[in-house]
């Protein structure tokens, strides 16, 4: 144990370093406070895979915090069923491709363990422990393989293994710190062998929250001690009946540890496991998850009932030791810590998301061949229905499910109810890692943008993203069962099948190995293609105007804001010049318009008219498909509404022009509404586009005048053209054949006649009028504005 002048906060440890990697274990487990502190901290130093690995109970904790709502796609939580005992090591493991470090304390992933108990925690590194490190990973090795412990984490727990033996193995060791763990034997067995090289145990000093008289006294006779000196505490926390101190126990002395009366004790409920054992050479001092109770030190091994880790740190330094007072022996508590029985019984599943909709396993015990399954999806409850139940593993077939129903980024939970037996969990995203390493640090800003809660740091964050990485305005995307290019009809699955490929790891190792890069493409681009439908909604305040100005902290974030809003103004037109240079096809040309109306209208840019303008521009380079259109023709009205140089007419060339029809109404979903916001406000667009349909161009008469001529008809209503000064001399050519052939029609203006002889004033009448009377070679007609 050490003071108050060598301690360490977790937290301070993950703020240190740019880890890629952390791994947690715990008994209890708070995800609410999780999410709030641990898994932002995280996510802040670039973490982009945490697994926590926790007790049923902690697991069982999280699906009743209604507010945790990142569980399954930010993190994974894996619950670790332990036959006869319950999984109870409190670890910490920080990866970084320079560094691995290791916690190893008394504390669970609660409010209580990281802040409001007092605790115990032990730092280690390859930096000298490389050997306790080594420990570690072989702790992991055991659990991935350990017969008693039913779990769908052992392929992590392997992977994990192989990596801490390997910073183990480049590290050094001063041969002061090990660790022991009860799946390799009972930790008493371990603590007797360490006092036994240094020549035998002298005294026995303990701090624990819970006891068994028993324990206490084998763990004595192990030793060899006559007496055990037992803290009592300033604060505790409540226990079970009987278990806050060793009454009962023989040759138990009262006393009060100095180290732990530290200044707040007594607001502090003491939750630390301490054990000084006071040797002929030296001493060693232990501590960890482990109580001093039966479970956690007499069993072990082949007869292990709890899953414990704990460090000793061996100090050969003779006539070193706690110091201490006696004390009085506690009074007994007026409450005692009372089990949850109706949670109890609740069993607990694991569940995945597969290409054929949901794969999981109950891993507590379970006796029904088939359930009724119910989701619930963001706090709304999906009936799904009946489920087959086959060796505790079923199946969620794509059918019964609906893809409306579920999210990326939200929280997802499955219940199967089979007469009185539950079973209950989460439904991950196996795959999200992948999509976490294709993110990077963007990817909090991209989930802010899924749930439309967005800052101008965000946007800045994706604008970003997209200028590193433009390759990603590739994908297609779909609008109601339409995808956003010119390909194919896509139907989009009704789960997200491709981005959470894979089932759970172990319920699915035989599916492992099986395309897995491919599946990562795929839930990547599926992941992007949701992004770039985000960008397609209507406005979202981002930022409050009703905070304290004269506070410090809302001051820098005011400043951070307006910081992030300059740096979009000066920064977008530059890449979308980038950007649109290199346009290739109509799926690009979409998405670049997504882009460019979630920016504009996330900071009402001042250039967005000459963006959409642009957008309508880029047209012409691309062969466009129906959605590419669809969104084409909304920009242009858009336009119109907002008197930018276009009227009713010109919008109808413009439309011809690009291969829309005018009349035929564009797809709803592909209107980019932001647009009109920050340019029309108080446009009418549907009174705007159904006049731009009642317009009647020259170029509609030429196209109708084409068409008719085909089967030697000169149509009827070619008002426009019967209004040009040389309408008699086209239609008396028109009605004659030798004549007639001489009619040519151009998509574009152009400036030589048929036998490419150059006529000046012939490109100029073609914009102006769409119709030019080339004297001896005829009429040219055009037929786009």
């Amino acid at each position: 144990m050490s003071g108050p002048a060598n301690s360490i906060a977790p937290l301070d440890l993950i703020a240190a370093h740019a880890w890629r990697r952390a791994t947690f274990t715990t008994y209890s487990f708070s995800a609410s406070f999780a999410e709030a502190v641990l898994i932002e901290a995280l996510m802040r130093q670039g973490v982009t895979d945490i697994t926590i690995l926790t007790d049923p109970l902690g697991y069982r904790m999280a699906l009743r915090e209604r507010g945790a709502v990142r569980i399954g796609r930010e993190y994974v939580v894996h619950p670790v069923a332990v036959r006869q005992g319950c999984f109870h090591p409190k670890l910490m493991v920080l990866e970084a491709d320079d560094a691995t470090h290791v916690t190893v304390g008394s504390g669970n992933l609660t409010f209580g363990g990281w802040s409001a108990n007092l605790e115990c925690v032990e730092h280690l590194h390859a930096n000298g422990m490389a050997a306790a490190v080594g420990d570690i990973g072989r702790f992991f090795a055991a659990l991935a393989d350990a017969p008693n412990c039913e779990h769908d984490a052992r392929s992590h727990c392997r992977a994990l293994a192989d990596r801490l033996v390997g910073a183990a193995a480049a590290g050094t060791d001063d041969g002061a710190v090990r660790v022991l763990t009860s799946l390799d034997a009972p930790i008493v067995d371990g603590l007797k062998a360490a006092a036994g090289e240094l020549g035998g145990a002298k005294t026995l000093t303990i701090a624990s929250p819970y006891w068994e008289a028993s324990a206490v006294e084998r763990l004595a006779w192990t030793l060899g001690v006559a007496e055990v000196r037992a803290h009592v505490p300033i604060a505790s926390v409540s226990a079970p009946e009987g278990m806050d101190w060793p009454r009962a126990a023989k040759g138990v002395r009262p006393v009060r540890i100095e180290h732990l009366a530290v200044d707040d004790a007594a607001a502090r409920g003491l939750h630390a496991k301490v054990f000084e054992v006071v040797c002929a050479r030296g001493r060693l001092i232990m501590s960890g998850s482990a109580n001093a109770t039966g479970a956690a030190l007499t069993h072990g091994g082949a007869t292990s009932r709890n899953v414990e880790v704990c460090v000793v740190r061996t100090d050969r330094r003779t006539g070193h030791h706690w110091r201490v007072e006696d004390a009085k022996a506690p009074s007994k508590p007026k409450s005692v810590l009372e089990g949850d029985d109706d949670q109890a019984e609740v069993g607990v599943l694991v569940a995945a998301h597969i290409d054929g909709g949901i794969e999981g396993r109950i891993l507590t015990s379970w006796e029904a061949s088939s359930a009724t399954a119910i989701l619930e999806v963001s706090r709304r409850s999906l009936a799904i229905g009946p489920v087959e139940v086959e060796g505790r593993a079923f199946t969620i077939a794509v059918g019964q499910l609906d893809d409306e129903e579920l999210s990326l980024e939200g929280r997802i939970q499955l219940r199967l109810q089979a007469g009185d037996a539950v079973a209950e969990g989460f439904v991950t995203a196996p795959d999200f890692g992948a999509i976490r390493g294709r993110a990077g640090k963007a990817l909090p800003s991209m989930l802010a943008v899924l749930k439309n809660l967005q800052t101008p740091e965000d946007v800045l964050a994706v604008m970003e993203f997209f200028r590193a990485n433009p390759d990603a305005l590739r994908t297609r995307s779909v609008i109601r069962g339409r995808t956003a290019g010119s390909g194919p009809e896509k139907v989009d699955p009704l789960i997200d099948a491709d981005l959470v490929a894979r089932p759970t790891a172990d319920a699915g190792d035989r599916r492992r190995d099986e395309a897995g890069g491919h599946k990562e493409e795929l839930a990547w681009q599926r992941f992007v293609a949701r992004l770039l439908q985000a960008f397609a909604r209507g406005p979202a305040p981002i930022e409050g105007d009703d905070e304290d100005e004269t506070d410090r902290t809302e001051k820098a974030r005011r400043k951070r804001v307006a910081q992030a809003r300059h740096a979009l103004e000066l920064g977008f037109p530059e890449l979308f010049q980038k950007l649109t240079a290199t346009i290739a096809s109509d799926v690009e040309l979409v998405n670049i318009a997504r882009l460019t109306h979630f920016v504009c209208v996330s900071t009402e840019h001042p250039a967005t008219e000459a963006f959409v303008a642009r957008l309508v521009g880029l047209g012409r380079k691309v062969s466009l498909g129906q959605n590419a259109k669809d969104t084409l023709t909304w920009c242009i009205v858009q336009l119109v509404a907002a008197g930018a140089g276009l009227d009713a007419a010109m919008a109808r060339g413009r439309m011809l022009s690009l291969g829309i029809d005018p009349d035929q109404a564009p797809e709803p979903d592909c209107a980019l509404t932001g647009f009109r916001d920050l340019l029309a406000p108080d446009a009418d667009l549907d009174a705007t586009f159904a006049a731009i349909r009642a317009t009647r161009t020259v170029h509609d008469d030429v196209r109708a005048l084409e068409v008719g001529l085909m089967t030697n008809v000169v149509p009827e209503g070619l008002e426009v053209l019967a209004r040009h000064p040389s309408w008699h001399r086209l239609l008396e050519q028109c009605r004659r054949e030798p004549e007639r052939r001489r009619i040519r029609f151009v998509d574009q203006p152009v400036s030589a006649c048929s036998c490419n002889i150059v006529l000046p004033r012939l490109r100029d009448e073609l914009a102006r009028d769409g119709v030019c009377d080339t004297g001896c070679h005829g009429f040219v007609l055009v037929r786009n504005a």
